[in-house]
């Protein structure tokens, strides 16, 4: 009797205890259990879990990249294409493990609608949080407003940031301030007939845009604007911080003019302009909204032929050159901001990358993507060919070896044309992260599981 009623029992454990166990689980089976009762349910959409649940995450090395993928597929009776643009959130420990696969879009992948919005890109992630940019051009003005999509969760915001003005050229860029958890996109752009630019910040809790300092030096990508694609210019998100590769002189009062004497289309000819006490880093801390600069290793001694790049590898930021003709140099920032802290990291052979390359033509460019969880393998991508060939290098044994990832839009044979765009890869984590605990957003559940498909959405009139 006493033995059946003590087997019988419910046991019932502490609500600390229930935390610390499913924090360790994953974003799909937690979005699953909100499910088995109201309690759980409050559980897992609090604020504080989200966060806890982040951080564990993040802390365990489980971490994605999001490919960029295109799908042109050809419009009967005419010679032309029909294009799809794709987000796809994958593993980096899969890609590590089998860099030779194939990859089939699905439901949990983003189509942005090349018929619907001609200008839909993906400006960043940060805390499992992918901002896309839509944006609406005329001859005369821009219009542009913004969307949050959780991959994970399968949520995705309002619009919001919605914006319309002359034509100016904005950069965009998402991030956050992680003291506060406050998502922000910067805008900013050259301003022609001034060596200078306009800066503004959107707060998305605060629904509202203000302008800030302009950059206190020229970040390169300005230099050659023209030139850069507007998925990628060079800038890295690290620690609440955005961060580009600048000049620290002034070398010519109109970028744009391209009939200037001393107006540089690319890297060699800027070359001839500067010297290596030119070149730094300008960081925009997204707390406190302002600017600092960093000096780049001491012994960076000697301006390369090919445009040097910054990066974030683990917790690090990197800087990366080539170096003599012969090696690619590495240098980390082991302490953010302390300009002592910086250490050479890796020189790697072109020899053992088989790189063979003429560079009298200064446009072999390497990028360090990402670094293994042991940290053991490193992962670089070609930034000058169209897609980005991809390389893992281990620096244990000294080897490379080439990443043949090929994307399909569907399983069966098609006829599209598809492209997978490495050179664009950017970091990503799955998270609870909400917006439902902003006063802007709201969010809704992405449908239409068996097309795949989420149309451009149309703004609000």
């Amino acid at each position: 009797m006493n033995r059946k009623s003590t087997m019988s029992r419910p046991v019932f454990f502490p609500d600390d205890l229930i935390v610390e166990i499913i924090s360790l689980l994953a974003v799909k089976p937690l979005v699953r259990f909100k499910c088995v009762s109201n309690s759980w349910n409050t559980l897992i959409s609090d604020p504080s879990f989200e966060k806890f649940h982040l951080k564990r995450t993040t802390r365990s090395g489980n971490t994605h990249f999001t490919l960029i993928t295109q799908h042109l597929t050809p419009i009967e009776g005419e010679r032309s294409y029909h294009g799809d643009w794709s987000i796809i959130p994958y593993p980096i420990t899969r890609l590590f493990h089998n860099p030779s696969s194939t990859i089939v879009t699905d439901s949990s992948h983003y189509f942005l609608t090349d018929w619907d919005y001609p200008g839909s890109r993906f400006i960043g992630s940060c805390n499992g949080l992918l901002c896309l940019l839509y944006l609406d051009y005329s001859y005369t003005h821009d219009t542009y407003w913004f969307r949050l999509w959780n991959p994970a969760t399968r949520k995705i915001s309002q619009q919001f940031g919605y914006s319309h003005h002359s034509r100016s050229g904005f950069t965009f860029k998402f991030a956050c301030d992680d003291s506060t958890c406050t998502f922000k996109v910067v805008a900013y752009s050259f301003v022609q007939g001034r060596y200078t630019s306009q800066v503004k910040v959107f707060t998305i809790a605060d629904n509202v845009w203000k302008n800030i300092d302009s950059f206190p030096i020229v970040p390169l990508a300005f230099e050659y604007q023209r030139w850069r694609s507007i998925w990628s210019d060079g800038c890295v998100f690290l620690n609440s911080t955005l961060n580009w590769l600048a000049i620290h002189k002034d070398i010519q009062k109109d970028l744009h003019n391209e009939y200037a004497p001393n107006f540089h289309s690319n890297w060699a000819s800027l070359i001839r302009d500067i010297t290596l006490d030119d070149l730094v880093i300008v960081s925009l801390h997204l707390g406190s909204e302002t600017y600092n600069r960093f000096l780049l290793p001491k012994g960076f001694d000697e301006l390369p032929p090919v445009e040097p790049t910054i990066s974030v590898l683990g917790e690090w930021l990197c800087f990366s050159y080539f170096h003599k003709g012969t090696d690619m140099v590495i240098w980390k920032m082991e302490k953010f901001g302390i300009q002592e802290s910086w250490i050479q990291f890796l020189k790697i052979s072109y020899h053992v990358l088989r790189l063979y390359y003429d560079f009298s033509y200064n446009r072999l460019q390497l990028l360090p993507l990402f670094l293994s969880k042991d940290g053991d393998s490193l992962i670089l991508c070609r930034t000058t060919c169209d897609e980005g060939e991809a390389i893992i290098y281990n620096w244990k044994d000294n080897s490379a070896q080439r990443i043949e990832v090929n994307v399909h839009k569907t399983i069966i044979d098609d006829k599209n044309r598809n492209y997978l765009y490495m050179r664009f890869a950017n970091g990503y984590v799955e998270s609870l992260i909400s917006m439902k605990h902003s006063k802007l957003l709201v969010e809704e559940t992405v449908k239409n599981h068996s097309t795949c498909f989420i149309r451009g959405l149309k703004r609000k009139q």
